[in-house]
């Protein structure tokens, strides 16, 4: 028995580094990066199940990029799911160029080392993966994570410009990561109160979810990115996917919370960080009308109530939602909110509502829970639009630009 055990370990082990050859990405636009030309910068951690839609996310990510700030350089990191050259070929079809396949696991470390030796820094540093409210963000190996109290998870704020922002497209990112990082890297941070899903583009020009009974089934998908960006860009294979946060509550194997958002909440040391990272975000993220540093303020609107607003099967929640923000309803109306729940309280640092896990969690599946630690109804929707109009206002008078 005692040998089979063995054996059984050995065999596993050489499993492990079969599927690990390769184990992340570099690649880059242009090849060679000017360290004084500013980035946007895309993190895609191990899909699992997921396949490579996290990998997808980023390119799409880059491509918006591309489209809206021409003038920037773009830096994509992803690990490996299951083929170095079929990924590094995702990444060569989105406009960049691969540099490097390393044969090692993303780990924190690793990624601040990588980040040092490209030596640029981010207008944006958008991260896709997993993540949950006690281990954090899986860069790759499930076990060991990116985590807020991590000392890699602290130096990453130095390869971010003063004026940049960063976003954590995963689960839960909210609870921990996204706050502690706005605190330790100075900079604002948006971050998920909620599950965070995968959406595609439907021929009516919205995005829904990509899961049964989650979008109209009298609809095809779209099969380009003619919507998005100005060079039509196929979206076979799933090229054309991006996430957002649900409406409801988190409630699965990581814990059942009581309150939650449908939208990305930004969190930043000092609110007058915030109305600019408000419209780079919006700038920056795949929307159904792009907006630009050039566009009207009904194109922002709608841009803005893309990923502000509840994506529903119907779009009665939605077309609500986006009529409140174009007629400015939130400011005679603080507590408004379209969530499917009860939304949570915060302010620009911290929430009323805080998450406690319980010791032994990961061995006996035990799952985290939400604890109340102040009163006080939610303002997060009316306050986020507020800077984020207040962002529009300073980039007309040109006290902002991008």
């Amino acid at each position: 028995m005692f040998k089979k055990w063995i054996f059984s370990l050995l065999s596993l082990g050489l499993v492990f580094t079969a599927q690990s050859a390769s184990a992340y990405l570099v690649a880059t636009e242009p090849a060679r990066l000017n360290p004084n030309v500013a980035t946007d910068i895309f993190i895609a951690g191990f899909g699992g199940d997921q396949g490579n839609q996290f990998t997808h996310s980023a390119v799409l990510g880059a491509k918006i990029s591309r489209d809206r700030f021409p003038q920037r350089q773009r830096v994509i990191i992803a690990t490996v799911n299951n083929s170095a050259g079929y990924e590094g070929s995702l990444l060569e079809r989105g406009g960049l160029n691969l540099r490097r396949a390393d044969q090692d696991h993303l780990t924190g470390e690793r990624l601040v080392a990588t980040l040092n030796s490209l030596g640029v820094r981010a207008s944006s540093l958008q991260f896709y993966g997993h993540a949950n409210t006690y281990n954090g963000f899986r860069l790759q190996t499930k076990y060991k994570r990116l985590d807020h109290d991590d000392e890699s998870f602290a130096a990453l704020g130095r390869f971010i410009r003063a004026d940049g922002f960063a976003v954590i497209h995963s689960c839960n990112s909210a609870w921990f990561l996204a706050p502690t990082a706005a605190r330790l890297w100075n900079r604002p941070v948006f971050g998920s109160f909620a599950g965070s899903n995968f959406q595609n583009l439907k021929s009516d020009g919205h995005w829904y979810y990509n899961d049964p009974g989650f979008y109209p089934g009298n609809m095809s998908w779209k099969d380009s990115t003619s919507q998005l960006t100005k060079n039509t860009i196929s979206c076979a294979d799933g090229r054309c996917v991006r996430l957002k946060p649900v409406n409801i509550p988190y409630r699965d194997s990581f814990g059942n919370f009581s309150r939650g958002l449908g939208f990305y909440k930004v969190f930043a040391p000092d609110s007058s960080m915030i109305p600019r990272a408000m419209v780079h975000l919006t700038m920056l993220y795949p929307t159904s009308t792009p907006a630009t540093p050039t566009s009207s303020r009904d194109e922002f609107v709608k841009a803005l109530a893309d990923w502000m607003c509840p994506s529903d099967r119907s779009l009665a929640k939605y077309n609500a939602c986006k009529a409140a923000i174009a007629n400015e309803d939130f400011r005679s109306k603080p507590y408004m909110s379209f969530f499917e729940g009860t939304s949570i309280s915060c302010g620009n640092t911290s929430c009323n509502t805080k998450v406690k896990c319980k010791a032994f969690k990961v061995v006996f599946s035990v799952p985290c829970k939400t604890y109340d630690v102040a009163e006080g109804r939610s303002t997060v929707f009316s306050d986020q639009l507020k800077q984020a109009f207040t962002g529009w206002d300073q980039l007309q008078s040109g006290e902002i630009k991008f």
